[in-house]
């Protein structure tokens, strides 16, 4: 589906990896791109025969990624079903997961939707947090979040290569959770926040004041990431926060249409704007779209202030004929009127 939308979309630049509880599958090619980039570095690095050991550890921390974040967006799907609504496609890419959802139009089922994928990372972390306090103590978890790989007591670090993959799994899935609930939309925390004031505001308010969190975590984020060195977290910032400015646009467009009920980005269109997702439905225009409109109605009103100059310079040319005679006019002013004249004769003739 989102191989064969608007290939003006990054989001279709995806393919399909399969088909599970009837949900499809697509993998973005940026995600497979970044996962050779992390291999080939592990590679490349590496000597005597550390290189192809490091390798091996990045294919399966990549294989390890894929399958949390399948699961957390698969979390979403049955939210959504369970709530009564429609699940059909998962996207992975480079930031995450899509879930493509269609929850009923309430804030209840938006709620359980949402929650949905950040409570699988929560059974998962659950889980493997167990056995790894039974192998090796309540140090044995990496709780630290600046340190998600990293038990707390540091003298484990020595164990094997099951608590070391144990911890990977761990790390990576506590990381999603953090990430996901941080209160920037359109990640899990914004969804949530928006679901959460949604029957006290209304949908249209609660997505305003969601947007405006979001736009402000992404600068508190985008900081972070300058100060820290992260670059994955100044790019997840950027992308937070030209989500939340461009929703919030269209929010603020829809109300002064004086469509209070239902506007803006919401799961009834999928759970990112995406092509195709149903195409009964009107849609609202994706980033991209979005700005190339604004492109041309900005070219568009250029040309209109343009002939209106011309205009208002053609009268005054014809006006100093009328009082000094033809003979009267500058190079540039004899030009002028001459294009006039043949752009008005060639309207005429068409």
């Amino acid at each position: 589906m989102f191989g064969t939308g608007n290939k003006d979309n990054p989001l279709n630049w995806s393919f399909r990896v399969g088909h599970l509880f009837g949900i499809q599958i697509r993998l973005h090619v940026l995600f497979v791109f970044g996962a050779i980039f992390l291999i080939g570095r592990a590679l490349l690095t590496g000597a005597d025969g550390i290189g192809l050991s490091g390798a091996l550890d990045a294919v399966i921390s990549v294989a390890i990624l894929f399958l949390i974040v399948l699961l957390h967006e698969f979390g979403h799907c049955w939210g959504a079903r369970k709530s009564g609504g429609e699940a059909d496609e998962v996207l992975l890419w480079p930031l995450g997961g899509l879930a493509s959802v269609r929850p009923p139009h309430t804030p209840k089922a938006h709620m359980l939707t949402t929650v949905a994928g950040p409570m699988v990372n929560v059974i998962i972390c659950a889980i493997v947090a167990g056995i790894l306090i039974t192998l090796g103590g309540l140090g044995a978890v990496p709780w630290n979040p600046f340190r998600a790989f990293l038990p707390i007591n540091l003298n484990i670090d020595s164990a094997g290569a099951l608590q070391h993959w144990l911890r990977v799994v761990f790390g990576l899935s506590y990381v999603i959770l953090l990430f996901n609930l941080m209160p920037v939309f359109p990640f899990d925390g914004g969804r949530i926040l928006q679901a959460f004031l949604w029957p006290r505001k209304g949908f249209g308010p609660s997505m305003m004041t969601a947007t405006y969190v979001g736009m402000v975590g992404a600068i508190v984020l985008g900081l972070a990431g300058l100060f820290t060195g992260a670059t994955m977290m100044i790019g997840i910032a950027v992308f937070g926060y030209i989500t939340c400015y461009y929703e919030r646009r269209v929010a603020k467009m829809r109300e002064l249409e004086g469509d209070n009920n239902e506007f803006g980005y919401d799961f009834s269109g999928g759970y990112s704007t995406l092509d195709g997702l149903d195409d009964d439905k009107p849609k609202t225009p994706g980033y991209f779209e979005r700005r190339k409109q604004a492109k041309i109605e900005a070219r568009e009103q250029r040309e209109i202030e343009r002939r209106e100059k011309l205009a208002i310079e053609v009268d005054r040319i014809l006006a100093k004929v009328s009082n000094q005679g033809i003979d009267s006019l500058t190079t540039e002013e004899n030009r002028i009127l001459a294009e006039e004249t043949k752009r008005q004769q060639g309207t005429k003739s068409s």
